[in-house]
């Protein structure tokens, strides 16, 4: 027992829910004590990998291990109930994104987390890229003038609806991969939109049984005259050399910034397995969450650093649950365009 640490538990033992228990067990300051999940075989399988001394099936028997923290790392619509339940026994919470998929879960959890004085964070870890950061900054110090347009596109694989998330159905690409997008760009411009126009397509994973759209091409507008052009697509063809294609462009009054991170050129294997696909991928990831001397690094675990060390030190996150709340309003709004066929204003929701 590391009695000087903070003691954190991870809520959902799938692929994301093992990254955050990766960076407790790593960081000097996080003394991770139970790893919950649904399916007990599960979460003991992950407290195993590291060591965890408790594993639990029900988020009850996690909180009255004496917790400080969570992690919620569960399905997209599985987030609310837990947070409620970690703010009312006083424990602070990182959520995965989106953090709801509702206005009024959102709500709740931001005044939970109010009511019960703990801190409510949401796991938006493009903001601790590096290159969105320089982004970030070059934007807000006005390096590149009146940003005028921006084109942004994040799309997954096939292999991640049909193989990696077995919950694909109940999910889309939009919460899955525009979420991040959505946050990105709000954060990077300083701004939130007026407007969203989307256009969505199906065909491809429905022929599969798999029952979620294939992707969604999303206009915002925002009052200082961006216009930001948004593509989420998750049927790329297996043999796609990387898993995520991820790339941006930027265009100022000023500069331009432009972004690939999908192929940075930093390293490129073509072997016999590589034209399979991920994850045996042309373009191995040194970015995202690469695996060094058997250490967990990349940009993904640097959020659930940050969360440690604010519950550690006292501190307010550089995400919070207002920006949570932000996001799922322009999801809802996305999906409202699509119903209708037409713009429709965020204030409406």
């Amino acid at each position: 027992m590391k009695s000087d640490c903070v003691r954190v538990g991870v809520i959902g033992a799938g692929i994301w829910g093992a990254m955050h228990a990766k960076a407790y067990a790593q960081h000097a300051s996080a003394d991770l004590v139970g790893i919950c999940d649904l399916d007990l075989s599960r979460a003991e399988k992950l407290s195993h990998e590291f060591d965890v001394p408790g594993s639990y099936s029900s988020v009850d028997e996690l909180l009255v291990q004496g917790l400080d923290a969570v992690s919620i790392a569960t399905p997209d619509a599985a987030h609310c109930a837990p947070a409620l339940e970690a703010a009312a026994a006083g424990v602070h919470i990182l959520v995965e994104k989106p953090m709801a998929t509702t206005v009024d879960e959102c709500v709740r959890m931001i005044n939970a987390a109010k009511e019960h004085e703990v801190l409510l964070m949401v796991d938006w870890h493009n903001r601790w890229n590096p290159s969105m950061h320089h982004a970030w900054r070059a934007v807000g110090e006005g390096e590149v003038g009146e940003v005028m347009y921006v084109y942004y596109r994040l799309n997954d694989v096939v292999y991640v609806p049909t193989k990696m998330l077995p919950w694909a159905s109940s999910s889309s690409v939009l919460c899955f991969l525009g979420s991040h997008v959505f946050d990105t760009v709000c954060w990077v411009l300083g701004q939130e939109p007026e407007k969203v126009t989307c256009r969505r397509k199906e065909g491809i994973l429905t022929s599969m049984g798999i029952d979620t759209a294939d992707m969604y091409l999303t206009v915002l507008d925002f009052a200082s005259g961006a216009t930001v052009v948004v593509e989420n697509v998750w049927v790329l063809p297996q043999s796609a050399p990387a898993l995520v294609d991820h790339r941006w462009e930027i265009i100022g009054s000023k500069g331009v910034l432009s972004f690939d991170g999908s192929y940075s050129g930093t390293i490129s294997k073509h072997t016999e397995a590589t034209p399979s696909g991920y994850p045996d991928v042309s373009y191995p990831d040194v970015i995202v969450g690469p695996q060094v001397h058997g250490r967990q690094l990349g940009f993904c675990v640097e959020p659930m650093y940050h969360f440690i060390e604010c519950v550690r030190d006292g501190l307010a996150p550089l995400t919070s649950g207002a920006d949570g709340l932000l996001n799922t309003r322009m999801l809802l709004a996305t999906e409202e365009s699509v119903r209708r066929g037409e713009t429709v204003e965020l204030a409406e929701f």
